[in-house]
């Protein structure tokens, strides 16, 4: 079994058709969108139906649950940009996706078991995102035991074996390479590059093996857009993989 995994696209659309162009040369049996889909100052509506017209599996993100609200009113910047630009239909198939889903054994959610907003396998430290200690994720797992889980949200590609033998995978993000979280405890996530991320995983018997992928896309076509629609933060993070520092820390990623 080779499994695809992707996840946080971010309504990057050139960055996803990109990645979808990549594994569609891979011989993959399956692919899992591990979520938040449209949430951004890109093209929410083409990327949700692009997702929606996949053969993919999905979960749903924190992102993609905020977009099911009734108004953009109380929103964040990027939820509500995506929230206007959305149908209806988009904005329920988005927040009607699954929390979580058991795929070939691997249990694949957004963040971690309990919440779609608390993360697995990082943690933060400094203002920054660290990989979490292996009692850490031990604790979050809620006396779980998966062989495989499949996590998404922070935006950092990692792989974690814990001494239970659980292997805990996050692809990275496909579309938003670093952002500032200003909730307490404030922080940045920076993944160091422009490159659009995923992950294979091939289960054989016993063994699990996991791939790393980073390809390039057209990201100054990304930033020019962000820039058109007001967001030089969001411009600075897909030129870069860095974190444009602002003043003020009062705004939602």
């Amino acid at each position: 079994m080779r499994l695809g995994v992707i996840a946080d696209i971010h309504g990057n659309l050139p960055a996803l058709e990109a990645v979808m162009a990549r594994i569609a040369e891979l011989s993959l049996d399956l692919v899992v969108n591990l979520g938040d889909c449209a949430s951004g100052p890109l093209w929410p509506r083409e990327t949700t139906r692009l997702l929606r017209e996949s053969a993919f599996q999905h979960v749903r993100g924190n992102h993609d649950r905020a977009l099911g609200a009734t108004s953009a009113a109380g929103l964040g910047r990027s939820d509500g940009f995506a929230w206007q630009e959305l149908t209806p239909d988009d904005r329920a198939w988005l927040a009607g996706l699954p929390f979580s889903l058991t795929l070939s054994g691997a249990l694949c959610i957004h963040a971690s078991p309990a919440s779609d907003e608390a993360y697995l396998i990082d943690t933060v430290s400094s203002a920054q995102l660290i990989a979490a200690s292996h009692a850490e994720i031990a604790v979050r797992l809620q006396s779980m035991a998966p062989g495989l889980v499949l996590c998404g949200h922070s935006h950092q590609p990692r792989v974690v074996r814990l001494d239970s033998g659980t292997l805990i995978v996050n692809p990275g993000s496909v579309g938003c390479p670093a952002y500032e979280d200003p909730e307490p405890p404030a922080h940045v996530s920076e993944s160091g590059s422009p490159h659009a991320r995923f992950a294979v995983v091939t289960i054989a018997d016993d063994t699990m093996a996991v791939e790393h992928h980073a390809i390039t896309y057209d990201w100054a076509c990304a930033a020019r857009r962000a820039c058109d629609n007001g967001r030089p933060d969001w411009a600075h993070a897909l030129l870069t993989g860095t974190t444009l520092k602002r003043p003020a820390a009062d705004e939602r990623a």
